[in-house]
């Protein structure tokens, strides 16, 4: 793995952690490379868009939090960086199989252990 996109997975780790904005736009800047260089790297390397994988990071991180089940679907989608609860909805729907609602009751986690970025 190239030292950018050990940076670019480092980057993310932290702001995962630390509730910071996770955007394409947001990781470029902190990381001091243009947004078409960085997505750039990112798709060549690993054949996924890093639009995407952001997506799914921060669903990943919905889904943990709404395990936790102590905030309510609409706090966790902002906190997730979420703009729309509707759209937040769709995606989690379209990732996991069931509403974020059913997800707290009956899902689970395992799907979340680490996966190679390539996947």
């Amino acid at each position: 793995m190239d030292g950018i996109l050990r940076t670019l997975l480092k980057c993310v780790r932290r702001r995962l952690k630390t509730d910071e904005t996770l955007t394409v736009e947001a990781i470029t800047e902190e990381m001091g490379y243009t947004r078409q260089y960085v997505s750039g790297r990112f798709h060549r390397t690993t054949g996924r868009l890093l639009s995407h994988f952001l997506k799914d990071k921060r669903l990943d991180k919905a889904a943990k939090l709404l395990k936790r089940g102590n905030q309510r679907v609409t706090q966790i989608s902002r906190r997730c960086g979420f703009e729309s609860e509707n759209y937040f909805r769709q995606q989690f729907r379209r990732k996991f199989g069931m509403s974020p609602r059913q997800f707290r009751t009956t899902g689970n986690l395992r799907h979340l252990a680490r996966r190679p970025v390539t996947s």
